[in-house]
């Protein structure tokens, strides 16, 4: 017989597969099982499946089975009100003694990550990471992007900067991982596909334990050509997360309401676009607060929370654009203003008090490039390479890259990527 997902199950003769969530022996046994479509109750019966119920007395909870038998509907049962009455029980595999539980330190269940996984809210997260690609991707063919895979290895460093993971041996030559692939999806304009996208990883060799950083994560890339202002780039992503947000929302808000409490955010509200400088006079004025001077020209932790705190009351958005930065503080690729070259075209989205985008119009002239290398104190020939792709002509254009983790952990409003990351990598985290 042919293997049926739970939510599919319709009365008559089935068969399922899963995991053994509860086991109940009393005189009658009640085992749920779990797949990955929802939960269904087995009741066994000693006295009329004898065979059955001896081979189910074996049974641990996390155990993997498959099943035989007549479902039926009951309005007394739990999980849908189907219940299965077996007349085939097949043991794939017996669990040990679980060595974790609900309560355990997030340590200890990350080192039994994939236990600690068999959770129907966990999973149901890692739904809504699908269809948040899915929808992206979605939003990307019907506007005619072009999708790259772009090298993980490379002799490239992306930023110019030395949070990068050297390889050990290249065949003979230096090499790294690449910290994103901005420069390549540059290199893709200069290729004159126009726009372009790309769902990778990324690696930084950042030795920060905060609950926003990790060593590898999941980043979505964009670059579009023809652009005259980084405010082009915005209402690309403006335009994407509302595609995103709007399908996961159509599609999955009675299972968000169940697992956290509310529906998923709505993205009536055209998102607000604050230039830095305002975004400080905000903070002194408004929430009595000043970024510490070491940290001028950017956001700290705290300020963006309170900025956002601030937009949601303003405006009632959960995003905010903050754009504008000094050039000082922005990679030696940002467009700087024509009439301000101290502030670059530059700027980044914060959602829910956390940045989880950083976008640009990009330098697209060889030799302003080379100035902007020499201004930063960037070695040019690390950079030779790099320039070589404006050496032939290349078109205005821009980007952004967007976190995927950290999108994620503020839509659910958790408090660390690790809760939203399959298998989590940070200066501590090596395995599984």
């Amino acid at each position: 017989m042919k293997r049926t997902y739970i939510k599919d199950l319709t009365e008559g003769q089935c068969k399922i597969k899963g995991m053994v969530e509860t086991i109940r022996d009393k005189k009658i046994m009640f085992i749920v099982i779990r797949d990955v479509t929802g939960a269904v109750q087995v009741t066994i019966e000693k006295d009329k499946c004898p065979e059955v119920y001896a081979e189910a007395k074996k049974l641990t909870p996390h155990s993997f089975v498959s099943v035989e038998g007549e479902c039926v509907f009951s309005t007394y049962v739990r999980n849908g009100g189907k219940e299965i009455y077996p007349t085939a029980l097949e043991i794939m595999s017996i669990a040990d003694v679980l060595p974790i539980q609900a309560d355990s330190g997030q340590d200890l269940r990350m080192d039994y990550r994939w236990i600690d996984l068999r959770d129907e809210k966990k999973l149901f997260m890692f739904k809504i990471q699908t269809a948040f690609e899915k929808y992206a991707v979605e939003f990307f063919n019907k506007n005619n992007f072009i999708e790259i895979h772009t090298p993980k290895i490379t002799a490239l460093s992306s930023e110019g900067g030395s949070e990068v993971f050297e390889l050990k041996d290249y065949f003979g030559q230096k090499a790294c991982l690449t910290q994103s692939p901005q420069l390549y999806k540059q290199m893709s304009m200069m290729a004159g596909f126009d726009k372009t996208f790309e769902i990778g990883e990324y690696f930084r060799a950042n030795p920060s334990f905060t609950s926003r950083h990790d060593t590898e994560f999941t980043g979505i890339d964009v670059e579009i050509s023809y652009i005259e202002s980084h405010h082009e780039v915005m209402d690309v992503e403006e335009a994407l997360l509302s595609y995103i947000i709007k399908g996961i929302k159509n599609e999955f808000n009675d299972e968000y309401k169940k697992y956290f409490g509310k529906d998923v955010l709505d993205m009536d509200v055209k998102i607000p676009r604050i230039p830095l400088y305002e975004v400080y006079r905000i903070l002194k004025e408004e929430k009595n607060y000043e970024v510490p001077r070491a940290l001028k020209g950017d956001l700290d932790p705290d300020g963006e929370k309170l900025i956002c705190q601030y937009v949601k009351e303003k405006y009632n958005s959960d995003f905010v654009f903050i754009v504008d930065f000094p050039a000082k503080a922005r990679a030696f690729y940002s467009m700087k203003h024509e009439d301000n070259p101290e502030l670059t075209k530059t700027y980044d989205l914060l959602f829910r008090g956390i940045e989880i985008t950083s976008g640009a119009q990009r330098e697209h002239r060889y030799e302003q490039l080379k100035q902007n290398i020499a201004e930063q104190g960037i070695d040019p020939e690390s950079m030779h390479e790099y320039l070589e792709f404006f050496r032939y002509g290349a078109p205005t254009h821009g980007g952004f890259g967007l976190g995927l983790t950290r999108a994620l952990v503020r839509l659910f409003e958790l408090p660390s990527v690790k809760d939203v990351t399959f298998l989590f990598r940070g200066p501590n985290r090596l395995k599984p």
